[in-house]
């Protein structure tokens, strides 16, 4: 019994707390987003199978540790959905998606810094914000669990540029000069919050195969993540720290 409670409590000191924040746009990852997912239902855990793939990608050390003492992965299993329990609530929700868009010649007429034709943002509403390979846990093999994450917005986003006025768009192409950037590159984050996941469901297929999926996913790697946009940042730094406009709904 002294044993079996060590081991337990040692376990759950063990479990990885490195993952972001649920009140801050977390970075995306397959850590956060298996952990978003489990927030919002969309994952059972009490399939062993899917628990303990979500160890491989969650808590790969203590799988490479101790997945091969049938006994001591049951009391891990337990430590992780013990920890679950305990800190779902601090699970992200909200990510960042970064991208890079072109300036085109300022608008004097409608006071635009207008993008490129290659670079607008128009009737956008899906971001591919995720895409895994290998497994991260050395040969550990992830076959069950999404590796495409997309968040979608109901409603479809559309700009032609920067509303910025003439004072403030010279003073933006200047420093672009003085910094070299004669293509006019700047640097964009969308503001993503996840509303809703559907579950993933388990499909019986031919050969006694199992996998999961999403009712309206078109294979079993792709996860859809209902989201609404907080904001668009537009930076002129790569580091993005020169905020030049913020754009919200």
């Amino acid at each position: 019994m002294r044993l079996r409670l060590f081991t337990a409590a040692f376990f759950a000191c063990c479990l990885a707390a490195g993952s972001a924040r649920a009140d801050i746009y977390a970075k995306p990852s397959w850590q956060n987003l298996m952990k978003t997912m489990v927030r919002f239902n969309a994952l059972d855990l009490s399939d062993t199978k899917l628990l303990d793939q979500y160890a491989i990608i969650t808590e790969c050390d203590l799988y490479k540790a101790y997945y091969n003492n049938d006994f001591k992965w049951e009391e891990v299993r337990h430590a992780i959905v013990n920890s679950i329990r305990k800190n779902i609530a601090t699970y992200p929700i909200a990510y960042q998606y970064d991208t890079r868009l072109q300036l085109d010649r300022y608008d004097f007429a409608s006071k635009l810094f207008r993008f490129t034709k290659k670079s607008t943002i128009n009737n956008i509403n899906s971001f591919d914000i995720y895409s895994v390979e290998g497994t991260g846990c050395g040969t550990a093999s992830v076959t069950l669990l999404p590796r495409d994450f997309h968040a979608v917005l109901a409603d479809p986003i559309y700009m032609q540029g920067l509303p910025l006025d003439e004072k403030d768009a010279e003073a933006l192409l200047n420093q672009m000069t003085k910094d070299g950037n004669i293509n006019r590159i700047i640097f964009v984050r969308f503001n993503l919050r996840i509303v809703y996941i559907d579950h993933m469901r388990k499909v019986a297929l031919p050969g006694e195969v199992v996998h999961y999926e999403q009712s309206n996913a078109p294979n079993a790697s792709w996860i859809r993540m209902d989201a609404r946009l907080d904001s668009i940042d537009f930076y002129e730094d790569p580091q993005m720290t020169r905020l030049i406009y913020e754009f919200t709904l």
